[in-house]
């Protein structure tokens, strides 16, 4: 009758097994939705980025392109009177004050784009960090569930050659 108690065990373990192995394909598909999340939120992350900066390059240019079209126009205007444009006045500004501006325009265009890719990377970081995190959680659950799943085969194993053990032993003998 020992025989009965093991299979009973032995399907008790497959049950036990066959729920381990559900939990670990759940925290496989668990782990690729991370993936795809954090691949989401990385290109979001990058296009945000690529917008601000182009809006940032777009007003740089437009407002260069403003100074270098006085800057022409200081140049025309001097040569119309004859004079030299390094120091005439156009608009109450000199070729010199140009420049100024022009030079003023590059560093805060430097600075912005700097501001911005420093802000955008530590944005992705922090979306790197938390995934990491997360994945690490989700391992170290997966190594537990793979350990006990381990555990649970070798205990079948054990059951399985009792239960031979137990039939062979209870099998009467006719001599």
């Amino acid at each position: 009758m020992g025989w009965v108690t093991l299979a009973l065990r032995k399907t008790e373990l497959k049950r036990t097994h066959a729920t381990y192995q559900l939990e670990d394909l759940q925290i496989s598909r668990e782990k690729r939705r991370m993936a795809r999340e954090y691949h989401a939120e990385q290109v979001g992350v990058e296009n945000d980025k690529n917008s601000q900066t182009r809006d940032v390059r777009n007003s740089y240019n437009l407002d260069k392109q403003s100074i270098y079209d006085d800057m022409s126009a200081l140049r025309e205007a001097a040569k119309e009177a004859g004079e030299s444009s390094t120091t005439y006045e156009y608009n109450g500004f000199t070729l010199s004050d140009y420049q100024s501006q022009l030079d003023d325009l590059k560093e805060n265009y430097s600075y912005e784009s700097a501001e911005i890719e420093s802000y955008w990377e530590d944005e992705l970081a922090m979306i790197e960090e938390e995934s990491n995190d997360t994945e690490t959680e989700l391992d170290q659950e997966q190594v537990e569930i793979e350990t006990l799943m381990e555990n649970v085969s070798q205990e079948m194993q054990s059951v399985s050659e009792a239960i031979s053990s137990e039939i062979q032993n209870s099998t009467i003998k006719l001599s």
